[in-house]
């Protein structure tokens, strides 16, 4: 059985997660039980989530987020924070987005895993995350559309015993099996699969997994220094495996392809900043704008009103997709995946305006980013005020 923390899936947000982080390294080596209020206090304060009930401990209920996200783990009353939470937690840690944060966990995290009972060092390890990705791109190799649904997981990857090592090819001859899951199975299966929806080079939507703009040159990177399961033997003491898993002794694996090609407005507005080039990755997903474009058929700009179909009725959809959220956040996700609601539709010249705007304000502020998602959205709504 592939298992994950069923519930809390929220609380896997990677900007959420980067607040547990920093929370929990205040805590570090406590004796949670005697400061269980503060501490509890202190998470919601920082996070913004609820952490409830509140008639339960931290500890039996959020210790499996925890350790889920490689953070923490409780040695008895004692909360002990991993290399991986510290670095989070840190404005100079090498993990400085949620791709550098997941490529690092999916060649770690595996099955058998030690934050779940009967923990058995000696069982087959699976790389979950490794066989869903490898499967996806097999897709792509057959010049299939490049998405997986949880039947399908169930049905080609846990039937046929994926555990992630295989090649390539062994994903490309697969073929389907039945696999009687529980209704548990399923639904920590999609949690799973909605967290790890957090890369860059992935989207859920409508049920599916899709894997979004891949080129030969990406493929290549992803199998040689990403898709490559730990080599090593697991340790028989679970607390022991838990912070050999979670350890920075290797250096973070930080991808070098680019997900889309900047134009002049582009650059202008980056200057450098890797945070503006993430923000720029997600306004050009190929996937976004389809979904978007689902949702929003009539290609109203949502800054200056104009219907494009009506302006230019030469064009087909003369919309570009804005992200609202701060320049540092991923794509939110949501209980169905992949969120649109911090997506809008812009003209292209809108949409050019409005980043030259944010360059302005930022500069005026003192500020290298919007320090919130408010703050993000009250500036996007003062641009489109200012129109004339």
């Amino acid at each position: 059985m592939w298992r994950w923390d069923q519930g809390r899936l929220l609380y896997f947000q990677f900007d959420v997660l980067r607040e547990i982080a920093k929370t929990l390294v205040k805590f570090d080596q406590a004796e949670i039980t005697e400061c269980e209020a503060i501490f509890r206090d202190t998470l919601v304060k920082d996070t913004g989530m609820p952490f409830l009930p509140a008639h339960y401990t931290i500890k039996r209920n959020y210790a499996r987020v925890f350790q889920c996200a490689f953070l923490a783990n409780f040695i008895g009353k004692k909360l002990v924070v991993t290399d991986i939470c510290r670095d989070l937690a840190s404005e100079n840690g090498a993990q400085k987005n949620v791709d550098d944060y997941l490529f690092h966990y999916i060649s770690r995290f595996r099955f058998p895993f030690p934050a779940f009972d009967h923990y058995d060092a000696t069982h087959q390890r699976v790389y979950p995350f490794c066989a869903i990705i490898k499967f996806l791109l097999s897709r792509v190799m057959l010049e299939q559309e490049a998405k997986v649904s949880l039947d399908d997981i169930f049905n080609y990857i846990i039937a046929n015993g994926c555990t992630g090592f295989e090649e390539l090819y062994f994903y490309e001859k697969l073929s389907a099996k039945c696999y009687n899951y529980t209704d548990t199975e399923r639904r920590q299966l999609r949690e799973m699969v909605i967290f790890i929806s957090q890369l860059s080079i992935l989207k859920v939507y409508n049920g599916y997994l899709y894997l979004d703009i891949i080129d030969e040159s990406v493929k290549n990177e992803l199998l040689t220094n990403i898709l490559k399961p730990e080599e090593r033997f697991p340790k028989r003491d679970k607390i022991e495996e838990f912070y050999e898993m979670t350890s920075l002794s290797q250096k973070i694996v930080r991808p070098t392809f680019n997900l889309f090609t900047p134009d002049p407005a582009d650059i202008e507005f980056m200057e450098g900043n890797r945070k503006r080039v993430e923000h720029f990755r997600v306004e050009r997903s190929r996937l976004l704008r389809k979904y978007y474009r689902q949702k929003n058929p009539v290609p109203h700009c949502c800054a200056c009103g104009t219907d494009m179909n009506i302006r230019y009725p030469w064009t087909d959809y003369l919309l570009e997709i804005h992200h609202l959220l701060p320049l540092s956040s991923t794509v939110a996700i949501s209980s169905k995946g992949t969120s649109l609601a911090d997506i809008v539709g812009l003209c292209p010249s809108c949409h050019r305006a409005v980043h030259m705007y944010y360059r302005k304000w930022l500069k005026v502020n003192r500020q290298s980013d919007f320090q919130s998602k408010q703050e993000a959205r009250d500036v996007f709504m003062q641009a489109t005020r200012e129109i004339v």
